[in-house]
């Protein structure tokens, strides 16, 4: 191929441009790269080899652009920001023709304020590999940083509000492993942050299992709060209770739980105190009933010690007879047995009464339960001239609870059905109690009066604690009674008996299978 075809080809390859089309050219690679500046970036420079800024180009979208800085190094500008020893790391990147990028410095603005800015650089080398300088970028990031700033404060005061708080913050993932706490997360367990984060409740939580997260986690999915109580376990091994409230939430497309946990020691204490208080109360409120009706425990028990003297005595005749009556002495001997066990039942259940202790749960047969009650107030009734009428259902199913409690209720309801109607002379003094199934198919108790009967205006606060309408009352009465058939699962409640008194009734749920 000769020299001139091949000028000729290279002539179709790169076609000889005129000088006004390198002029024209030149211009619009100028336009092209301001555009890109204005539009990318908010400055444009390039530095000497000594790092003295030699050109500056600033966007016009500025709304306060800086003073040119020709001639000056970026060092020597005024600045705020960084400190020392960032500067010489950077100017040591200079020094060594290393490219950079993002290095950050803020300069002061005449207002008093801080005008920050990100620049990005790279060396520039002639053929000969001898640096000439850099070229490079800026960004004013000022509204970056002041948001960041005003996020940080957020964070800081949340982070405080969250340290100081009383209770216990955790936040987990959908494994349960633990990715942030707060102060208190590390005082009330005894462990470090560093030690905490990374941990599964599985090891500080004692009533915690595989099972028991992912019961919670399918509630709290479904947009629920778990509340649950719990025991959790210190570093040092010791155990304190808490409740623990869990919420689901979804942070940068990933699912995780918050948990709230709250030592509830005092509470749990508190409530323990309450619960020996109600248990003194109700004692109490045994022994003042059982005070009433001394007279009528007299009798239940005089009544079988008489009988069996008169045996033992009938039984001596029968042996000095001659000859001897075996059978009639073996009957004697049976009938002292009888009345024997028959005191101690009364005794047991007058023990059983005033005890403080309760008894276990046990299937009652409600009907028995109050007749025993019954026998005992025998005497109160007849003291007051008061008539008693039962009329208790027939095949009545066995409930489950603490007799001796349900047995309290009846002789309270008794014991004031007879204060009340002695308190007017007006006969009749009726008394009936009654049984039956009711529409849920547990038990329904009636005690049932002639006295005066209820205010209507007070019937409602009859159930509240130290409210009472006798000149000697607490008002402890009724509100142990309300308690003990709630306790049992059923309801307390008081209305207008017909055509005159007053009527108390409460439910009874059918023994659990």
């Amino acid at each position: 191929m000769s020299i001139a075809r091949e000028q000729q080809r290279a002539t179709m390859r790169y076609p000889v441009q005129t000088p006004s089309e390198i002029v024209e050219a030149l211009r619009e690679s100028e336009e092209r790269f301001r555009t890109l500046v204005q539009f990318s970036f908010d400055v444009y420079w390039e530095t000497d080899a000594q790092h003295r800024f030699i050109r500056q180009e600033f966007a016009n979208t500025l709304t306060d652009p800086p003073v040119s800085e020709i001639g000056k190094t970026r060092w020597e500008v005024p600045y705020l920001e960084p400190e020392p020893e960032e500067w010489r790391k950077h100017r040591e990147t200079l020094d060594a023709h290393l490219p950079f990028r993002d290095f950050e410095l803020a300069r002061p603005t005449p207002g008093g304020g801080k005008r920050y800015v990100s620049v990005s650089g790279l060396p520039v080398f002639d053929q000969t590999g001898r640096f000439l300088g850099y070229r490079g970028v800026g960004r004013h990031i000022t509204e970056r940083k002041r948001v960041e700033e005003a996020l940080r404060e957020s964070e800081a005061r949340f982070r405080t509000f969250v340290d100081h708080a009383t209770d216990t913050f955790m936040l987990h993932n959908e494994d349960g492993e633990v990715l942030d706490v707060n102060r208190n997360a590390c005082e009330s367990l005894g462990y470090g942050r560093d030690e905490m984060i990374g941990m599964t409740p599985f090891f500080f939580d004692l009533e915690l299992n595989a099972a028991t997260w992912e019961r919670n986690r399918e509630h709290l999915k479904a947009g629920g709060v778990a509340t649950l109580e719990s025991r959790y376990r210190r570093k040092d091994g010791t155990v304190f209770p808490v409740e623990v409230r869990m919420r689901e939430f979804c942070q940068g497309g990933q699912r995780k739980i918050i948990s709230l946990s709250r030592d509830i020691t005092e509470r749990k204490r508190a409530a323990e105190a309450l619960r020996e208080m109600q248990a003194e109360l109700t004692h109490a409120n045994r022994a003042a009933a059982m005070g009433q009706i001394t007279a009528s425990v007299a009798h239940e028990v005089s009544q079988p010690i008489t009988a069996m003297l008169c045996n033992a005595e009938a039984a001596l005749s029968w042996l000095d007879c001659q000859p001897s009556n075996v059978a009639e002495v073996r009957r004697a001997l049976a009938t002292i047995v009888t009345d024997a066990n028959r005191a101690g039942e009364v005794i047991n259940w007058i023990r059983a009464l005033i005890k403080k202790t309760p008894a276990r749960k046990e299937s009652i047969d409600v009907n028995n339960a109050i007749l025993d009650v019954v026998t005992l107030a025998r005497s109160e009734l007849l003291k007051h001239g008061v008539s008693l009428q039962t009329d208790l259902a027939t095949g009545l199913p066995f409930i489950e609870g603490y007799r001796v409690q349900l047995q309290q209720v009846v002789l309270n309801l008794i014991l004031n059905a007879v204060e009340a109607m002695s308190c007017g002379d007006e006969p009749p003094r009726e008394l009936r109690i009654s049984t039956m199934r009711n529409a849920s198919g547990g038990i329904l108790v009636a005690v049932r009066d002639s006295g005066p009967g209820l205010d209507p205006a007070i019937v409602n606060r009859l159930f509240e604690p130290f409210y009472t309408t006798k000149p000697q009352g607490i008002g402890m009465g009724l509100p142990i009674c309300s308690s003990i058939i709630e306790a049992h699962g059923g309801r307390f409640w008081a209305g207008v008996n017909e055509p005159r008194g007053a009527v108390f009734q409460f439910t009874l749920p059918l023994e659990r299978e």
